[in-house]
């Protein structure tokens, strides 16, 4: 056999060689996402019920901030990946380390995000069924596990996981996703309902949503005013 031959040869399996399904829904997506923001209108449906606004911004691999609209100033909650800092309005009120509560909000959108997956120290199996492909993760620093279905077009469609919303409660949450569109070269939902333990907790209707073209430092997370928007 011709050395030019065994390479074509070599070439030709990688190319049959089928995809891992966490790849394949990658892939699927329309590719990675290095940070994305997202604002929502929401429809809440405990401890605090009625009609919120909000924006999030997630970047890779988990850093993360909620911007609460209110009927004063906004409520800001930045995580960076080491400390998460509370401000109203541009004053900050609390910062403190390992604060679990926004680091499970920001590990949750990181799976539903899936880029984080491939991350040492994630071990990832998959299970064929009926709707597509279950991806089963569990993160080695935390313990924690996730659970995300992928339709029969790899499109991520639920995912369930720990989450803590003290003080109001904590338990496992489950997000279901649909009407998907493209944004910015990339398969997106833009409805999002939410149970927690069962129960439903809300309804998210995302009414705006930028990818940005590189995920931000951590700097972009110490305030309100350095988070990245879709207008800069």
């Amino acid at each position: 056999m011709t050395r030019a031959l065994a390479v074509a040869l070599v070439a030709f399996a990688a190319a049959c060689t089928p995809r891992p399904p966490l790849e394949r829904a990658i892939a699927a997506r329309g590719g990675p996402i290095p940070g994305i923001v997202r604002a929502s209108n929401v429809r809440v449906l405990q401890a605090f019920p009625g009609d919120w606004e909000w924006t999030t911004v997630a970047a890779f691999p988990d850093r993360y901030a909620w911007s609460i609209v209110t009927n004063d100033q906004p409520h800001h909650y930045l995580f960076d990946g080491t400390r998460v800092r509370a401000f109203i309005g541009e004053n900050q009120v609390a910062e403190a380390a390992g604060s679990a509560g926004l680091e499970t909000h920001a590990r949750f959108v990181a799976v539903a995000n899936l880029d984080v997956l491939r991350q040492p120290g994630v071990t990832v199996t998959t299970t064929p069924n009926g709707q597509g492909t279950l991806l089963d993760a569990t993160f080695a620093d935390t313990g924690a596990r996730y659970r995300i279905q992928l339709d029969r077009d790899d499109v991520v469609r639920r995912v369930e996981g720990p989450i803590d919303l003290s003080p109001m409660a904590k338990g496992t949450l489950v997000a279901t996703y649909d009407d998907h569109s493209d944004v910015g070269g990339r398969r997106l939902p833009q409805h999002v309902h939410y149970e927690l333990d069962g129960a439903p907790l809300a309804d998210e209707r995302i009414v705006r949503t930028c990818i940005l073209a590189a995920s931000p430092p951590p700097a972009a997370f110490a305030s309100p005013t350095a988070l990245p928007s879709c207008d800069r």
